[in-house]
């Protein structure tokens, strides 16, 4: 399971990144600023700006989630768990 939560929160991380770049440079051509209207036209900007507010936020919860969760475990906040032993099976008498 460890290694999982490693794989999803990099993968989200990566993705988040990719996404901030995308919505920072689409707002800035949204209001003109930095010359950002010359990468991209203002309304296809604001059509991928509105489109990508929800897949940030839900990646944003997706990394930080794992990440406290890992940060808790590391301060000793969530202590790991006792393996449940099964309980052994009464041998058969030989006869």
């Amino acid at each position: 399971m460890k290694i999982t939560l490693v794989k999803i929160s990099r993968i989200s991380a990566w993705l988040l990144l990719f996404l901030m770049i995308l919505f920072i440079i689409t707002g800035y051509s949204i209001t003109g600023k930095y010359y950002m209207y010359k990468l991209i036209d203002p309304d296809f900007a604001d059509k991928i700006h509105l489109l990508f507010d929800v897949p940030i936020i839900i990646l944003f919860v997706i990394h930080s989630g794992i990440q406290v969760y890992y940060a808790f475990k590391r301060w000793g906040w969530i202590k790991k768990r006792k393996e449940i032993k099964k309980p052994k099976k009464p041998k058969k008498p030989k006869k």
